[in-house]
């Protein structure tokens, strides 16, 4: 797997757009984990970047504001296991009703906001994304 993704590449990769990772850069809510080589290079994401930042932008997109993102991405930080392996990822759903997000492992729910209430269902498969973002990154690797 490619050791990091710059900027350009990262947004192509996650639909996610170049201004909307240059806001949530500055804003530090989704900053890139891989170290800058020196000043002045572009951002570099990790895989698992590129994962949160496509589920924060789902999640967005499905109503979830700004202040309950940076909450349910400290959440899932939090959450054994899926801080530190993608496999962990694989497993995972989150369901959200554009108020509260729910974290669904083996039939067992959790809720990240806990928001009372609950509407039509967005779901966001983590072991699709994962599945999806690993051949994009494969095919622009071997394209490169």
């Amino acid at each position: 797997m490619i050791d990091g993704f710059p900027t350009e590449l990262a947004a192509r990769l996650t639909g996610v757009s170049r201004s909307l990772l240059e806001t949530w850069l500055r804003s530090k809510f989704l900053l890139p984990s891989v170290p800058a080589e020196r000043r002045g290079v572009s951002a570099t994401y990790s895989f698992r970047d590129l994962v949160a930042l496509r589920v924060a932008a789902q999640l967005r997109d499905a109503g979830i504001s700004p202040q309950a993102l940076r909450r349910v991405v400290e959440y899932l930080r939090s959450r054994k296991g899926l801080s530190t392996t993608t496999e962990a990822l694989v497993g995972t759903t989150l369901i959200t009703d554009g108020q509260d997000v729910f974290e669904v492992v083996d039939e067992v729910t959790f809720s990240a906001l806990k928001k009372p209430g609950q509407r039509v269902l967005f779901v966001v498969p983590l072991g699709e994304l994962v599945t999806e973002l690993q051949a994009k990154a494969r095919a622009q690797h071997a394209a490169a």
